[in-house]
C-alpha cells in the first residue's frame, strides 16, 4: 500500500503543493478523488486561477526526471485517488 507520510507532506509543501483529503469535494461526486494534489492557497510558488494545475504539471514533469517525491505522489493518487491520477496524467499527455 502507497503511503504519503508526514514527511513527503514538509517536502511537497516546501514546493508549493499538497495532497489533500477531499471526500466532501463537489469533484469526488463519483467517488474516485477521495484525494487531491492542490497549490498551497497560502504560498506565492503557484498562483492565479490554475495553480493546481501548474502545481499537476509542476509533480508530473518532476516524476518524469525520475524525483522520488513526485513518482511517490502520483503513486499515492493512482493507488488511492484513481479519478485525480487520471486527470492529472490527461491535462500532461
Amino acid at each position: 500500500m502507497t503511503e504519503w507520510l508526514p514527511e513527503h507532506q514538509s517536502d511537497a509543501q516546501a514546493e508549493g503543493w499538497d495532497i489533500f483529503e477531499a471526500s466532501g469535494s463537489i469533484s469526488n461526486e463519483n467517488g474516485d478523488r477521495e484525494f487531491q494534489l492542490q497549490a498551497l492557497d497560502d504560498s506565492d510558488i503557484f498562483t492565479g486561477e490554475t495553480r493546481d494545475v501548474d502545481a499537476w504539471r509542476h509533480v508530473h514533469a518532476k516524476a518524469q526526471t525520475g524525483s522520488p517525491l513526485h513518482q511517490q505522489a502520483l503513486a499515492f493518487l493512482r493507488e488511492h485517488s484513481p479519478g485525480e491520477y487520471e486527470a492529472i496524467i490527461k491535462e500532461n499527455a
